[in-house]
């Protein structure tokens, strides 16, 4: 993804394309990627605004989310069928994050701790968080599991499997 300061996708190739390598084709990726978003308009030769490309997010140099979240530079955040509340390495940091947002939206099939760590964490437990202030709105979107739909899947072994839909 661009950063800040890449104002033209040519600006933009010339800065990160490796001369050897795989990504020394990255050129014909990101073209192939802009066409899937934005139609056969998208080509290397199109200007910046014909493909798109002024529209696509803009990355910080952070590696770290949780220190985004911090700087308040982030609005919002997507979780799908991840938990960083009770699944990251430091999830009294990440559950301090979240509580910066100002939208949180969270998929998944079952109500996870990311979903209603603003009630129900120890850090309102103990009265590091206060429930009354946090103000991130929390929208959850229930997704199916692959028991409810016919379709491929995969399992811990990695083994692909086809099922069909149980009537």
């Amino acid at each position: 993804m661009p950063r800040k300061g890449d104002e033209t996708l040519q600006q933009y190739f010339d800065k990160y394309t490796k001369k050897t390598g795989l990504w020394a084709h990255y050129p014909e990726y990101m073209v192939s990627t802009l066409k899937a978003y934005y139609g056969k308009r998208a080509t290397a030769q199109t200007t910046s605004a014909t493909v798109g490309f002024p529209s696509l997010p803009v990355t910080t140099p952070s590696l770290n989310t949780s220190t985004t979240f911090w700087t308040e530079k982030m609005d919002g955040m997507f979780l799908m069928g991840q938990n960083p509340a009770v699944g990251a390495p430091n999830s009294r940091l990440q559950r301090k994050a979240l509580s910066k947002l100002k939208w949180l939206a969270v998929r998944d099939m079952v109500e996870v701790e990311s979903v209603n760590f603003w009630r129900e964490s120890p850090e309102i437990e103990r009265g590091e968080l206060k429930t009354a202030e946090i103000e991130t709105e929390v929208f959850f979107f229930p997704a199916a599991g692959h028991a409810e739909k016919e379709g491929a899947f995969t399992n811990t072994q990695r083994l692909l499997q086809w099922r069909p839909k149980r009537q």
